[in-house]
């Protein structure tokens, strides 16, 4: 059989409960419930980082954000200069990587990888793609369509659509600090979520998190988070179901985009000679622990979906498989493509997964955020956050408390899982040679 096609379709700020099929009744999305339909949902995919240059980092790279000058947020240092990730790693690029499968690779969209925002044509070849389009959202779709539409070669492409949406939920601010909504929402506002109040024995650093006074842009860059979280705690409820409401219109908004890409590989005859992929670089709080924006390990912020799509060949189903996007979604490419997956890439390809086999897999994934270094196993979620000298603590048993209400570190029953989780990041962190991490962890209390 001949090599596939391969699409990949990324969104920005994408929690992995939103879309219709997830069950939410508050919002449409057609589009990505008829590719959910028919592709193989990883359903415990999580970021490398909750946040976007860091993340986006680790996906054109296949490598943690920290092997970047310890990247953990959107700026290095005090600056808005972004480490060259080719100074930090041998390992080709995403586009370069696929080129030499024997790829015409193509880009278009959001790149937000060193200092440059979107696919520019320079950038975009230096990168290893030809640049279709820097628009991220209605041209981004169709433009992606017009490729699809009208491709004369016989040659295998691969296509990286990414759109921002919906990230523009980071604009619903009015002057006073309350959310808007870019249309009249009417009385069909979504209600808070049952987990809109902080979780018990929640650590300092969450807390100084969520009302934006964890230190100071000098100190600890949080951006967005800081702006919204001081805002934000003083909305009433109105204006959090106004503020959910306006982040599932731009859901919808992107929905409506990805049915452009769709209906045109449907049309261009190529559906079942192409892999699509989708998924996000992080999620949005969404009200949850009263929260805004991302950032934080909790599930609205770090979990988020994954679709692979390749009918004939990939069976529609759900997988449980712990997975890392920003670093798994490279060696996956490589195999999709047939080509080598390089030695020095940590992640794991997910064709196997995708066409049925049943490999080995992993017990746990790791995650990283500004301050912060979170393992995720089959049932616990392990979190560790270090401000001003000292770190904290956070397990949640997701079996029993999905929704991350209750804090279990301090809970003397837990304390074997506690040190089990603990004891897994700090090798961890060793083995990939983490400093900052390692730092986190010297740092809790005896």
């Amino acid at each position: 059989m001949e090599r596939p096609h391969i699409i990949l379709i990324t969104t920005d700020q994408q929690h992995h409960r939103m879309a219709s099929y997830s069950g939410d009744p508050y919002v449409s999305t057609p589009n990505l419930d008829k590719l959910a339909a028919g592709g193989k949902r990883f359903e415990l995919t999580y970021v490398s980082n909750p946040v976007c240059v860091p993340f986006r980092y680790a996906l054109i790279s296949g490598h943690m954000p920290h092997t970047f000058d310890g990247l953990e947020h959107n700026y290095s240092g005090r600056n808005s200069e972004q480490p060259r990730i080719l100074d930090h790693i041998d390992t080709p690029l995403m586009g370069t990587l696929l080129r030499n499968c024997g790829y015409d690779t193509y880009a278009g969209g959001k790149l937000h990888v060193e200092g440059t925002q979107v696919f520019t044509k320079e950038k975009a070849e230096e990168f290893g793609f030809e640049s279709i389009t820097t628009d991220q959202r209605d041209e981004l779709a169709e433009r992606s369509a017009d490729f699809l539409k009208n491709r004369d070669s016989d040659r295998p492409f691969f296509l990286w659509a990414s759109f921002i949406n919906p990230h523009d939920i980071c604009k619903v601010l009015d002057e006073d600090g309350k959310p808007t909504h870019p249309s009249d929402p009417g009385d069909n506002l979504p209600p808070l979520p049952d987990n809109h109040a902080p979780p018990q024995d929640e650590p300092k650093w969450m807390q100084g998190f969520r009302d934006g006074t964890l230190g100071d842009e000098e100190t600890i860059e949080i951006g967005l988070n800081r702006r919204f979280g001081q805002r934000a705690i003083h909305w009433t409820e109105h204006e959090w179901r106004i503020y959910r409401a306006a982040y599932r219109f731009y859901m919808e908004d992107l929905d409506h985009q990805l049915g452009v890409i769709l209906d045109a590989l449907d049309d261009a005859g190529l559906r079942e000679s192409t892999v699509v992929i989708f998924t996000s670089d992080h999620g949005d709080h969404d009200g949850e622990h009263g929260l805004t924006m991302k950032r934080s390990f909790y599930e609205a912020s770090s979990h988020v979906p994954l679709t692979i799509s390749w009918p004939g060949r990939v069976s529609p189903g759900q997988i449980d498989a712990l997975v890392n996007n920003g670093i798994d979604l490279l060696p996956t490419l490589c195999d999709f493509a047939e080509g080598e997956i390089p030695d020095s890439l940590p992640g794991r390809s997910l064709k196997p997964l995708a066409l049925g086999e049943q490999p080995n897999w992993r017990e746990f994934v790791v995650a990283e955020t500004v301050g912060g270094r979170m393992v995720r196993s089959a049932r616990y979620k392990y979190s560790i956050f270090h401000y001003d000298g000292t770190s904290e603590e956070m397990l949640v048993d997701m079996v029993s408390d999905p929704t991350e209400t209750k804090n279990l570190a301090n809970d003397p029953e837990f304390i074997q899982i506690l040190t089990d989780h603990r004891n897994r990041l700090s090798d961890w962190v060793q083995a990939h040679a983490d400093t900052q991490g390692a730092t986190y962890l010297k740092a809790l209390a005896p």
